[in-house]
């Protein structure tokens, strides 16, 4: 009995390794090829495609006009973002690309938006009327209008008195570009009947200067001499001498404290 069941599982087993088996082992192949394909394009071929659209690089168009930087950029495959931002700048023209984001050499996919900063020029700005005012309330308007004052001169006027402006370089209500440089003319009341040189002597040079202009001076020579006991450009004396009544724009001489000789 024992012996005719072992036959049996023997025909079994016989049959199913010559009928079945190769089917198996077919199966078994198929499927570890199928893994095999699975497992290359997920490590190598995925990875490259969608790499792909993050390797090309950003065009530098910074100092370009905006219809050249739009060809540079849509050659490349990338956009123009409709909003472009306009800042005003003195040192490029109008329509010059200032900025750009994101930034020359950033990897991006082909259809990124990159944004624009364009120059707007010079702002223009009036020239203010400072006629009439102080020297300080006069310099304040014209740092508000982002002008620069190039000097104060002095004068005398019949029409204006002393310590306010007289002039100014730049014609009111003019239009002109911010940075541009203006002068005003300050009076310095009328002309005297005597002209009295004052005593300069131990102001600093800038300082004697002012007040030599004012008076309807003009400082012809400048002589050093070493002094360490004064500071440097200390006026050590002056020609002619202070109280001397002179004719009006009569010459100065100065001479000047130095570290050297």
């Amino acid at each position: 009995m024992l012996k005719s069941i072992a036959d049996f599982f023997k025909s079994v087993f016989r049959f199913l390794r010559l009928y079945y088996l190769p089917l198996f082992i077919s199966f078994g192949v198929l499927l570890v090829i199928a893994v095999s394909v699975v497992l290359w394009l997920d490590m190598k071929v995925m990875p490259e495609y969608t790499r792909s659209g993050l390797e090309f690089s950003i065009p530098s168009v910074v100092g370009m006009n905006l219809d050249s930087a739009r060809t540079v950029i849509e050659a490349d495959s990338f956009k123009v973002s409709d909003e472009i931002i306009k800042k005003v700048d003195a040192t490029k023209p109008a329509g010059t690309i200032l900025e750009q984001y994101p930034r020359a050499g950033a990897k991006c996919k082909h259809g990124r938006k990159i944004y624009l900063t364009l120059s707007k020029g010079a702002q223009p700005v009036v020239v203010p009327d400072l006629i009439g005012k102080s020297p300080q309330d006069a310099l304040y308007k014209i740092a508000e209008k982002k002008l620069v004052a190039d000097s104060v001169l002095y004068e005398f006027s019949e029409d204006y008195p002393d310590g306010v402006v007289m002039g100014q370089s730049l014609v009111v209500n003019d239009t002109v570009d911010i940075g541009d440089r203006i002068f005003i003319v300050v009076s310095v009341g009328k002309h005297p009947s005597e002209y009295i040189i004052p005593d300069v002597k131990g102001q600093i040079l800038k300082q004697a200067s002012l007040t030599l202009r004012k008076g309807g001076f003009k400082i012809t020579e400048i002589k050093y001499q070493k002094n360490t006991d004064l500071l440097p450009n200390t006026i050590i004396d002056q020609e002619p001498v202070p109280g001397e009544i002179v004719y009006q724009g009569a010459e100065v001489k100065l001479v000047v404290s130095s570290m050297t000789e």
